[in-house]
């Protein structure tokens, strides 16, 4: 079976690892912090926190937003992975699903209907892919998640550096992935707050949450190796993405629109059936396709996303490999021809 992800961890990788074990410190201590500085460097933000997980960084930045502002309601693309749903839950919020429309985007219309009623929103880089939205003054602050969308531009500008706070994954599959961790990045002031939240030793018992959430010196090890390869793992994506585009039919490649705007993260078509018989078809020809969503988020909130809701049923995540054997690419086509006829 073609794997729908396949991180590359070779000898680089166990090298940068095991010298971290050597040194005998593998808690948060020099490797965090020179991650932390790197991504200040590469996106332009004035601080940034290493922490466990995206989903952990995600939940912290609203909890700090919130002591500056109220925060209840908080704005979440229905058509998103689920972590965003229980980041907001876990930071004592409420999550208000917003529609995506054909490009699996926010849909702007409803999305500006709902903007008034929100007291923070999280703007996604669905797949990728680029959200617009995230350019446009919002009447709330802006988290901006560049999980899936890290190493991409807009307008010349790094994608993480339009949000009010943003964050970011490093779980393996994820374009900065190493194994497992997150970061938050914002001001000065609000990073403060995250790692004050971060650590309980040095917590100060009137603080109404505190969690242990650092990210380990062997985790960020292998992220700052993913860093360095990223450039060159991002344009073999898009080459594989291209080979892909010529062995479908262009009905198929044009079914989502601009997908080929953003770092190549992830191919997604839209299927003119069930999704979920086409993906079981690919899989009995060893192509690792699936769901790009598991669940629309508007499940667990019984909001109407009738755009989330077709895009569960008709959308296909194709594997996007930065590398594959021969092999791979003989059985990929022939899978191809098979499922997709011309």
């Amino acid at each position: 079976m073609i794997p729908h992800s396949r991180p590359i961890f070779d000898e680089y990788f166990s090298a940068s690892v095991q010298s971290v074990v050597s040194s005998g410190y593998t808690v948060s201590g020099a490797q965090a912090r020179l991650l932390e500085q790197t991504i200040i460097q590469h996106l332009g933000c004035h601080d940034a926190v290493a922490v466990d997980s995206g989903t952990s960084a995600l939940m912290l930045a609203i909890r700090t937003l919130s002591m500056q502002k109220n925060i209840k309601r908080v704005g979440i693309p229905a058509y998103a992975c689920a972590s965003l749903l229980f980041a907001v839950r876990a930071a004592g919020c409420l999550p208000v699903c917003m529609d995506c429309d054909d490009s699996l985007r926010l849909n702007a219309d409803k999305a500006w209907h709902i903007a008034p009623s929100l007291d923070a929103v999280i703007l996604v880089h669905p797949f990728g892919m680029i959200e617009p939205l995230v350019k446009e003054s919002w009447p709330c602050p802006i988290i901006e998640d560049i999980a899936q969308a890290a190493g991409a531009m807009i307008d010349a500008k790094p994608v993480g550096s339009f949000g009010d706070v943003s964050i970011a994954s490093f779980h393996a599959t994820k374009p900065w992935g190493g194994a497992y961790g997150g970061m938050v990045m914002a001001s000065q002031a609000i990073c403060m707050q995250v790692r004050a939240m971060s650590n309980p030793d040095l917590a100060d018992f009137t603080q109404s949450y505190v969690g242990h959430h650092p990210l380990s010196d062997i985790h960020a090890a292998l992220v700052l190796c993913r860093l360095e390869r990223n450039q060159q793992e991002t344009l073999q994506r898009q080459q594989h993405m291209l080979w892909i585009d010529k062995h479908l039919p262009q009905s198929y490649v044009q079914s989502i629109s601009n997908r080929g705007i953003g770092n190549a993260f992830r191919y997604i078509i839209r299927s003119d059936g069930d999704a979920e018989a086409c993906i079981q078809h690919l899989h009995a020809h060893g192509i690792g396709a699936a769901k790009p969503v598991q669940k629309p988020l508007n499940f667990a909130t019984d909001e109407p996303c009738e755009g989330a809701y077709q895009a569960w049923k008709d959308c296909i995540s194709l594997p996007l490999l930065p590398t594959m054997s021969s092999h791979e690419y003989q059985q990929y086509e022939q899978g191809l021809k098979t499922c997709f006829k011309h």
